[in-house]
């Protein structure tokens, strides 16, 4: 099951357009409240312009602002017990992945809009297939710290070995992840081979390898035992190494090294196979890396938070008496399910927050009061006029 999130799924062009089809007491302030929008929406962008060149210079130096800004993007963080049940769970790609969390300084997960999917899960090396339902999430996004060389150094480890660089810092976005699959994201993962990949490769490695003994390497193995025996004193008579001694002996190691060899490159060539899948799976899930992701990011949480203000003052604007905060939770929650079937944890909090600082409403008591419309314009036309003053 999917929990509830923060997460508003809307575009503010069109949530606007049908926030303004709710009756108001005055027909003016439909167009108002389309310029209200607009306005408010230029606030934040200059907010949000002035955050964007400090995060610029400092998230590769401190996770804590990115974390402020995923938070703000309603992104929710995945906790290690989670990274540990993920682990756990079995993959639903047909591979066996290895992740030492000890190998970073910073890791930081955070997901977004989660939803369930029924897929088809092969079984029995394709010959049967069931259905099963999985958690997919929207977004993911995964930041990560190396630990320094010394740390490796301390530990005997070759950070080369599990495709780490140390002290290198990594910002990335993901879309469509099944919530199983969230190791293969993170850059130390390594492919292991499963129980069932072992057996594939050394039950016939097995029986090659008899029959390849009792057929082609029977008269070197008695060659060598014979000359084993005469050197370790229990055979009397010495066998001479004539010509066809050393043919049979230079047969036999041909005929083994090509068989290590043969069973090398089966080994190699499905280990190659299985990072080719864990590859393609990444570049199709892939959305970008370093301050690419940053851009997505601030613009993304710009637009939650200009959303969660909207639909706050607009549904104040309805109770002309005002509403406590519980009240107006329940009644953004109440229409966002109505409007579009929406069930949204509506972080009504932060809304408050942003009705109050931008003084679009005012507090008497518990119970939270809109200005007029009229009001508001002019209070937020001032805002835009002070921030930039030349004589």
């Amino acid at each position: 099951m999917v929990e509830r999130e923060r997460f508003l799924p809307q575009r503010l062009g069109p949530l606007s357009e049908r926030l303004c089809t709710l009756p108001f007491a005055d027909p003016d302030d439909t167009e108002r409240f389309r310029s209200f929008t607009r306005l408010a929406s230029a606030l934040f962008h200059v907010e949000f312009h002035e955050r964007e060149q400090a995060l610029l210079e400092e998230w590769e130096r401190d996770g804590h602002a990115l974390a402020a800004l995923l938070e703000e993007a309603n992104y929710t963080a995945v906790s290690m017990a989670e990274l540990d049940e993920a682990f756990e769970t079995e993959s639903l790609i047909p591979l066996r992945l290895e992740v030492d969390l000890e190998d970073y300084d910073e890791l930081m997960v955070f997901r977004r809009g989660a939803h369930v999917e029924t897929v088809e899960v092969p079984r029995w090396r394709g010959l049967r297939r069931e259905e099963k339902e999985i958690t997919v999430d929207d977004r993911v996004v995964v930041h990560t710290r190396v630990k320094p060389q010394e740390w490796f150094d301390e530990h005997g480890v070759d950070p080369a070995d599990r495709n780490l660089a140390p002290g290198h810092v990594s910002l990335k976005q993901f879309q469509n992840v099944p919530r199983a699959d969230v190791e293969m994201l993170l850059p130390s993962a390594t492919v292991k081979f499963r129980t069932i990949d072992t057996l594939m490769v050394g039950v016939p490695a097995l029986i090659s390898g008899l029959i390849v003994l009792s057929t082609k390497l029977l008269p070197t193995l008695a060659l060598i035992f014979v000359l084993a025996a005469a050197a370790l004193g229990f055979r009397e008579e010495r066998p001479e190494l004539d010509q066809t001694a050393l043919v049979i002996l230079f047969g036999g190691a041909v005929t083994l090294g090509g068989f290590l060899f043969k069973q090398w490159s089966k080994l190699k060539n499905r280990r190659l196979a299985y990072l080719k899948t864990l590859s393609e799976n990444l570049y199709f899930r892939t959305l970008g890396d370093g301050t690419g992701v940053l851009h997505t990011l601030l613009a993304s949480a710009e637009e939650q938070e200009v959303l969660e203000m909207i639909l706050g003052y607009r549904l104040l604007l309805a109770a002309p008496d005002g509403c406590t905060a519980a009240e107006l939770d329940a009644a953004i929650e109440s229409w966002l399910a109505d409007d579009a079937g929406l069930d949204v944890d509506f972080e009504v909090d932060d809304a408050v927050d942003k009705l109050t600082d931008l003084e679009v409403a005012t507090v008497a008591g518990d119970r939270l009061v809109a200005r007029p419309l009229a009001e508001v314009l002019v209070a937020l036309d001032q805002r835009w006029d002070d921030l930039f003053r030349f004589a």
